[in-house]
């Protein structure tokens, strides 16, 4: 048995290079790093991890949340993984509650795995939430931000996002969709502060989208919120933050197995704290397997 690695070094702070090394110095049996060289080589370092995977073989992912989406698009489905977070968010770890390095390690061993859904769309996959409004507004801002860098350095990343998205109050950031549902209605939405389409509970790094959703399950949560004034989005952000979901009026929720999404041309599209360019997105339920 050989462990691949698939790391983004530049996730976190560069913290992926530092676990890395450690593995290749403390794991007991061969290591093979394949490492992102630059934004969305994730398949082109599966492809060079698939040309030398054999059976038995144990695969390990190292990275953010967008590295790991990205990463998983590309890897054939029966290919169980495992996932080390060093991301700034983590979103996809803390709901799974994932365990230490050595525990990681451990479970790959002994090939202990769970089953999860993810939704498979034309060009990728969503794996924690696909966002508009003001959540893609915040990643958007943050991907520019300097402050980011700073704040990464001295473990404070969640800093960027809390100050961006009390800028987002003032900027007011409005979303257009029309969904198709399984039974083939269609429901335009218009002026969305809020429009989450959630395989995970969480967002921004802790944030709670809704309760209930979870890899585990096969549903995708969509939760959706108009904002017209500054008084209007500041209790939309309360409610998400003081987790009164289901006691809230302004929030409106469906839960789906499938979904259809149409954009306006201009939307600024979050998937997995990446920002996208998408016009249309079949999401469909794709069961996946990781060592846990």
């Amino acid at each position: 048995m050989t462990l691949l690695i698939i790391a983004n070094p530049h996730a976190g702070n560069r913290q992926a290079l530092a676990v890395t090394k450690k593995i290749k110095y403390t794991y007991h049996k061969p290591v093979q790093v394949f490492l992102t060289r630059y934004p969305d080589d994730e398949k082109r370092q599966v492809e060079r991890l698939l040309s030398q995977y054999q059976e038995g073989d144990k695969v390990l992912i190292i990275g953010g949340d967008g590295t790991l989406s990205k990463t998983l698009y590309y890897l054939p489905k029966t290919v169980p993984f495992g996932y080390y977070p060093v991301g700034s968010g983590n979103d996809f770890a803390h709901a799974l509650h994932l365990p230490s390095l050595e525990v990681t390690l451990d479970r790959l061993d002994k090939g202990q795995k769970t089953e999860i859904t993810v939704f498979t769309y034309q060009g990728g996959l969503v794996l924690n939430s696909l966002d508009l409004g003001f959540a893609a507004y915040v990643v958007k801002e943050a991907s520019q931000s300097r402050l980011k860098y700073w704040f990464n350095k001295c473990h404070l990343g969640k800093l960027t996002y809390i100050l961006i998205a009390i800028k987002c109050l003032f900027k007011q950031p409005r979303a257009d969709v029309t969904l198709t549902y399984e039974d083939g209605k269609k429901q335009s939405l218009s002026d969305l502060f809020l429009c989450s389409l959630a395989n995970n509970r969480t967002f921004g790094g802790g944030v709670v989208i809704w309760p209930e959703a979870s890899a585990t399950t096969s549903r995708l949560e969509i939760v959706t919120a108009q904002g017209s004034s500054f008084w209007g989005r500041l209790a939309i952000l309360l409610t998400l933050v003081l987790k009164r979901h289901h006691k809230s009026s302004r929030l409106s929720h469906r839960s789906v197995r499938r979904l259809s999404v149409d954009f306006e041309d201009d939307a600024i599209i979050e998937i997995d704290g990446e920002i996208v360019v998408l016009k249309h997105v079949d999401l469909t339920p794709e069961k996946r397997y990781i060592y846990l």
